[in-house]
């Protein structure tokens, strides 16, 4: 009996383990991306070590399909609450970046990109 109670710990013990280490909800998700309410591009969001990056994967522009394989998320981090920060954003036409902030709400992505004390948002949807 003491050897079922030991090994129902364990699992018990490695199950916590692995919740706590669970991948974040952005981690390899696929976003359609609007610019001015119009769709614009879809970006693949990846995770590795607790750090989000976004890659340009498809464009729905002539003039965009150079971009695509362009990182446009970088450092992104989990603040918890569906809550990101730490990040920048990059506005692959213009090939600036600017400090960004994200909130997951469902299949919705809201982002905000700051330079200086102005920002911009946009709304992403999950394909």
């Amino acid at each position: 009996m003491k050897l079922f109670t030991k090994t129902a710990l364990a699992v018990a013990g490695i199950s916590l383990a692995t919740m706590a280490f669970a991948a974040d909800p952005l981690a390899n998700t696929t976003w359609q991306t609007f610019d001015e309410g119009k769709p614009k591009g879809t970006v693949k969001i990846t995770e590795s070590n607790g750090v989000l990056t976004g890659t340009l994967i498809a464009t729905n522009s002539a003039t965009g399909k150079k971009h695509v394989g362009m990182k446009v998320i970088k450092g992104l981090k989990a603040d918890g609450g569906g809550k990101y920060s730490g990040g920048t954003i990059t506005d692959p036409e213009k090939g600036k970046d600017y400090r960004m902030t994200a909130s997951l709400n469902g299949s919705t992505l809201n982002l905000k990109g700051y330079i200086g004390p102005f920002s911009r948002s946009q709304t992403w949807k999950k394909k």
